[in-house]
Parts: C-alpha cells; sequence; structure tokens
C-alpha cells in the first residue's frame, strides 16, 4: 500500500502544477522529461544541478526526492525529502513523502512522526493509511486504530473503512471493529474480507453458529478469489472441512493456506502421497516453516530421506529433530549428532542415544538412552537401552531392563537377540540359545548367524 500511495501521489503533484512556466526553464524541463521517461539517474543529476542554481524550488525538491526514491537510492531520497520539509514546513508532499520512504527503509516510528504532519496539514484518506500502517509496524495497533478512527468521515472509501476494522481488530478492540464491519459491509457487500473478519470475530466471541450463517451471507454476494477466502474460513469452522477447502483451492490455487491444510489431513490420513500435490502447491505460493515441515513429514513418511532433509532444513528450529533423523537414514552420523545438540525431548535423547552407539560411544549411549527410557518407557527405547549395556558389559543390567521390554512387546526380535547376548555372557547357555532361537524367528539374521557357529 505504502508504494502505490508513494508513486500514485506524485504523479497527481505534477499535475497540480502543470500551469507553471517550466518550458522556460530548460533544466528543470529536462528533469521532468527524464523522470516520465524513467531514467531516474540521469533525472536525479539534473535536479541536482537545476537545485545547485535555485535551491528553493518546491517542484525541483519532489522530483529529486522520486527519481532518487525510484532508483533504489532511499536513503539520499530520504534526504531529499527531509529537506522539503524543512524549506516548505507547511506543505503535505514533503511529510507524506518523507513518512514513506521511512516507511520502505523500515523505520516505522521516525515514519510515524512524518506521516501525523501530513495528516494535520492535508487529512487525506492516503495520509491516514499510511499513518496508520507506520503505526501498526512500529508495534502500536491501538495508535493505528486511534489514527484511523480520528480520520473516520462519511466520504472514506470501503479500503478505509475495512483497515479501520482490522486495527481494531489487531488492537484487540475486537467487538468496537463489528459494527464497522457491518456498516462496511452494508454498503459495500462483496468485501471479502469484511465477511471474513466478521466470522471470525464472532468465533471468536463464541459465536460459531452467527459466524457460519454470515459466511453463508457472503458466499451469496461473493465471487471469484474472494469466495475462495470465505470457503476457507468455514472450513475452519466446520467439522467436515475437507470438501470446503478442496473447493476454495479450485477457485484460488494460489490460496496456500487451504493447500496446506489439504495435505495435511492427508498426511493425518496415512497418505503421503496423496499429500504432497497439495504441500508442494502451498509450498511454492508461501514457503512457510509449516508448510516445509509438513512436506518434510510427507517425505519421510515416503522414504525419501533426502528430501526430507531438505524441507526439514527449510523448516527451521521446528525441523530440526527430522532433519537430524533424516540425516542419521543418510549416514551422516556426525551431522545428525550436532542437529540434536541442546534438544531434550526423549525422542531427541533416543535418537542421540542410537546414534551414540553406532559411533562406538556406549558410555554416552548409556547415559542417554537412559533419560530416554526413564521419561518414555517404550520398548524400541528399552531394546536399545539394553543393547548399549550389553555393549558395556553390564549384562545383569541389560537382563534386567529387556525382560521389562519383553514383557510389553514379546515379539522385538532386537530384544530377544540382546537378551541372548546377555544371558550368553553371564554363562547361562541354555536360556541365551532360546532367547537366541526365539529371536532368529522373529526375523533376525544376526541370531541365525551366531546360532549357526
Amino acid at each position: 500500500m505504502a508504494k502505490r500511495l508513494f508513486w500514485s501521489f506524485f504523479l497527481v503533484f505534477l499535475g497540480g502544477f502543470s500551469s507553471l512556466s517550466w518550458a522556460e526553464d530548460a533544466l528543470l524541463e529536462k528533469a521532468e522529461a527524464l523522470l516520465k521517461a524513467g531514467s531516474y539517474e540521469e533525472a536525479a543529476l539534473a535536479y541536482e544541478a537545476y537545485l545547485a542554481q535555485d535551491y528553493g524550488r518546491l517542484e525541483a525538491h519532489l522530483g529529486l526526492g522520486v527519481a532518487l526514491a525510484k532508483a533504489g537510492r532511499l536513503q539520499e531520497a530520504r534526504f531529499a525529502f527531509d529537506q522539503m520539509t524543512r524549506l516548505f514546513p507547511e506543505r503535505y508532499e514533503g511529510f507524506f513523502n518523507l513518512g514513506q520512504v521511512l516507511l520502505l527503509l523500515g523505520k516505522p516510528q521516525e515514519a510515524a512522526e512524518a506521516l501525523a504532519r501530513a495528516a494535520e496539514l492535508r487529512p487525506t484518506e492516503e495520509a491516514y493509511l499510511a499513518l496508520a500502517q507506520a503505526l501498526a509496524q512500529a508495534g502500536n495497533a491501538q495508535g493505528a486504530a486511534e489514527a484511523l478512527r480520528k480520520g473516520l468521515a462519511p466520504e472514506r472509501s470501503a479500503a478505509y473503512r475495512l483497515a479501520l476494522a482490522q486495527a481494531l481488530y489487531a488492537s484487540g478492540a475486537r467487538s468496537e471493529a463489528v459494527p464497522v464491519l457491518y456498516a462496511l459491509l452494508n454498503r459495500e457487500p462483496k468485501v471479502a474480507e469484511a465477511w471474513d473478519l466478521l466470522a471470525l470475530i464472532l468465533a471468536e466471541e463464541g459465536l460459531k453458529g452467527r459466524a457460519l450463517r454470515e459466511l453463508d451471507r457472503g458466499l451469496a454476494q461473493v465471487e471469484g478469489k474472494g469466495r475462495a477466502r470465505l470457503l476457507l474460513r468455514k472450513a475452519l469452522l466446520s467439522p467436515n472441512p475437507e470438501p470446503l477447502l478442496k473447493e476454495a483451492y479450485a477457485l484460488d490455487p494460489g490460496l496456500w493456506t487451504a493447500a496446506y491444510l489439504l495435505g495435511r489431513s492427508r498426511l493425518e490420513a496415512k497418505d503421503p502421497k496423496g499429500a504432497l500435490p497439495y504441500l508442494l502447491s502451498a509450498y511454492r505460493t508461501a514457503p512457510e516453516p509449516e508448510v516445509a515441515l509438513a512436506l518434510a513429514g510427507a517425505y519421510w513418511a515416503l522414504g525419501d530421506y533426502q528430501n526430507a532433509y531438505r524441507y526439514a532444513g527449510e523448516a527451521g528450529p521446528a525441523g530440526r529433530f527430522l532433519k537430524a533423523q533424516a540425516a542419521h537414514r543418510l549416514g551422516r552420523r556426525e551431522e545428525a549428532l550436532a542437529l540434536l545438540e541442546g534438544l531434550s525431548t526423549p525422542e531427541a535423547l533416543s535418537l542421540r542415544g542410537v546414534l551414540l552407539l553406532e559411533l562406538g560411544r556406549a558410555e554416552e549411549a548409556v547415559a542417554a538412552l537412559g533419560q530416554a527410557y526413564q521419561a518414555t518407557p517404550s520398548p524400541e527405547v528399552g531394546a536399545n537401552l539394553g543393547a548399549a549395556l550389553v555393549a558395556l558389559r553390564r549384562y545383569g543390567e541389560a537382563e534386567v531392563v529387556l525382560r521389562e521390554v519383553l514383557l510389553k512387546a514379546p515379539r522385538l526380535s532386537a530384544a530377544w537377540y540382546n537378551l541372548g547376548l546377555a544371558l550368553k555372557a553371564l554363562d547361562r547357555q541354555a536360556e541365551a540359545e532360546r532367547a537366541l532361537r526365539q529371536a532368529a524367528l522373529l526375523g533376525s539374521k544376526e541370531a541365525e548367524a551366531l546360532l549357526r557357529r
């Protein structure tokens, strides 16, 4: 919005000065022609040359600022517009454009100060919208709402009224946003964003049924991509969202949230292959961490560990554990171990223990697997702990853990195999042989090889 206001204002401003005798001033005429032709660097030089002769010409300062901004030289544009405000402190143009450039520079608080002055000098819709944008970016949602409320007038557009409702909602005054939304929709019933926000507020107030009814009213008015947005909101409030999500996605394939939710529902239904097209579509539109994580999960379920590793990395901190799992499957044990550093969930401790055991660091493996087993005594973790204890020749402790595991999971071949090793080391040959035979029956190749010796 800031860019659009900035450039459209520049064109309006030049039109306002068309009656000046610029043809008599060859240098200024040249600068204007270069600017209109898109030769921004040359235009800036021409305006600078003119100002060196006459520093008090308003339109030359404005032209220089715009040329610099369009050339991407924002710091220099900031200086040009700042000079304008100092030379012409009662002119709206300098403060408004200075505020826009400061917004583009990521200085919203300074932008808000300039735009507040612009709104005082000329209370236009664009000034209040830009001021609200600056205040919102500065983290002052309440200030943004107050600015828009102050600038509200009968002639304000639907876009302005929607911005006011959104600002009120963002500031926590959602009940105050409701009458603004109803007034807007009574005038402009095809504004999808207004129906969407109204339904969201009603649902958050515990009025889910009313929210759904309002969405149906909106769906009777809105078409195209706006309709897709309302279908998405209805899906989020419905017990059976999938048909609504599919309809929304068909209307607007760029609606990444619908594609993401469809993919996630396929994942939850144990259909990773069906999830992939939706998730890839969502990721192409919006490579958000949650989408990347879902993609990594789909590839993991399909056994594509290279892509699971890639997208888990794109997911940032939330994907670290899955990235470590994929690195382990790809044979990158040291990297997987480094990725697990600082993670203390039972799953992370369990994987850390397995990696340490595979790297021959049995003492550390026992420490990690012991913590994991204490937190979540699953048979798989217990079997790995038993294997680590066997590796350390702590056969008595291994037997205790493995027998406990086998009470819960009597068909776990790894537990039978490691129990056989522990019993063999304790010189209980008959028991060891029975344990190894059971492991072999359950598919342990290692147990079969040991029995053949």
